[in-house]
Protein backbone atom coordinates (compact mmCIF):
# COMPACT_ATOMS: atom_id res chain seq x y z
CA UNK A 1 0.00 0.00 0.00
CA UNK A 2 1.27 3.47 -0.81
CA UNK A 3 1.32 5.86 2.09
CA UNK A 4 0.64 9.59 2.07
CA UNK A 5 4.34 10.52 1.89
CA UNK A 6 4.86 8.45 -1.27
CA UNK A 7 1.82 10.07 -2.89
CA UNK A 8 3.38 13.53 -2.41
CA UNK A 9 6.14 12.59 -4.84
CA UNK A 10 3.83 11.95 -7.77
CA UNK A 11 3.80 8.18 -7.59
CA UNK A 12 0.69 7.01 -9.47
CA UNK A 13 -1.83 5.33 -7.23
CA UNK A 14 -4.29 2.95 -8.88
CA UNK A 15 -7.51 2.45 -7.00
CA UNK A 16 -10.07 -0.23 -7.81
CA UNK A 17 -12.95 1.06 -9.90
CA UNK A 18 -16.51 1.29 -8.72
CA UNK A 19 -18.39 -1.96 -8.58
CA UNK A 20 -21.82 -0.36 -8.99
CA UNK A 21 -23.11 1.14 -12.19
CA UNK A 22 -24.11 4.78 -11.77
CA UNK A 23 -26.53 4.44 -14.69
CA UNK A 24 -27.99 1.68 -16.80
CA UNK A 25 -28.80 4.12 -19.61
CA UNK A 26 -25.84 3.68 -21.93
CA UNK A 27 -26.27 5.49 -25.26
CA UNK A 28 -22.78 4.92 -26.65
CA UNK A 29 -20.50 1.96 -26.13
CA UNK A 30 -16.81 1.45 -26.89
CA UNK A 31 -15.64 -1.12 -29.42
CA UNK A 32 -12.03 -2.35 -29.62
CA UNK A 33 -10.44 -2.90 -33.04
CA UNK A 34 -8.01 -5.74 -32.34
CA UNK A 35 -6.09 -5.03 -35.56
CA UNK A 36 -5.13 -1.58 -34.22
CA UNK A 37 -4.67 -2.56 -30.57
CA UNK A 38 -1.07 -2.35 -29.34
CA UNK A 39 -1.82 -4.13 -26.04
CA UNK A 40 -0.61 -1.26 -23.83
CA UNK A 41 -3.69 -1.64 -21.61
CA UNK A 42 -4.24 2.10 -21.05
CA UNK A 43 -7.93 1.35 -21.61
CA UNK A 44 -8.02 -1.21 -18.83
CA UNK A 45 -6.14 0.96 -16.33
CA UNK A 46 -8.27 4.03 -17.07
CA UNK A 47 -11.67 2.31 -16.85
CA UNK A 48 -13.34 3.52 -13.62
CA UNK A 49 -15.76 0.56 -13.63
CA UNK A 50 -13.30 -2.31 -14.20
CA UNK A 51 -15.20 -3.21 -17.36
CA UNK A 52 -12.05 -3.97 -19.37
CA UNK A 53 -9.95 -7.04 -18.70
CA UNK A 54 -7.28 -8.91 -20.63
CA UNK A 55 -8.51 -11.94 -22.56
CA UNK A 56 -6.42 -15.13 -22.78
CA UNK A 57 -5.19 -13.97 -26.22
CA UNK A 58 -3.60 -10.90 -24.62
CA UNK A 59 -6.11 -8.42 -26.03
CA UNK A 60 -8.40 -6.30 -23.89
CA UNK A 61 -12.06 -7.26 -23.79
CA UNK A 62 -15.04 -5.22 -22.59
CA UNK A 63 -17.67 -6.53 -20.19
CA UNK A 64 -20.74 -4.59 -21.32
CA UNK A 65 -22.56 -5.54 -18.12
CA UNK A 66 -20.11 -3.27 -16.26
CA UNK A 67 -19.47 -0.66 -18.99
CA UNK A 68 -21.40 2.60 -18.57
CA UNK A 69 -20.35 4.12 -21.89
CA UNK A 70 -18.26 6.88 -20.33
CA UNK A 71 -15.70 6.39 -23.16
CA UNK A 72 -12.70 7.23 -21.01
CA UNK A 73 -11.04 4.19 -22.57
CA UNK A 74 -11.48 5.73 -26.03
CA UNK A 75 -9.73 8.93 -24.99
CA UNK A 76 -6.87 7.05 -23.29
CA UNK A 77 -6.03 4.71 -26.19
CA UNK A 78 -2.89 6.01 -27.96
CA UNK A 79 -3.41 3.62 -30.89
CA UNK A 80 -6.95 4.91 -31.61
CA UNK A 81 -8.08 1.28 -31.47
CA UNK A 82 -11.30 2.09 -29.62
CA UNK A 83 -14.27 3.63 -31.37
CA UNK A 84 -17.75 4.46 -30.20
CA UNK A 85 -20.94 2.97 -31.51
CA UNK A 86 -24.56 3.61 -30.66
CA UNK A 87 -26.19 1.19 -28.29
CA UNK A 88 -28.67 -0.93 -30.22
CA UNK A 89 -30.79 -2.08 -27.34
CA UNK A 90 -33.50 0.12 -25.90
CA UNK A 91 -33.24 0.31 -22.12
CA UNK A 92 -36.33 -0.49 -20.07
CA UNK A 93 -37.31 2.30 -17.73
Amino acid sequence: MINENDAKFGIPVLQPGQQELPSRLRVLKPKIDLKKCQKNYNCMVSCPHNAITVHANGYPTIDYNLCTGCLICLRECPAFAITEEHEKRVPKL
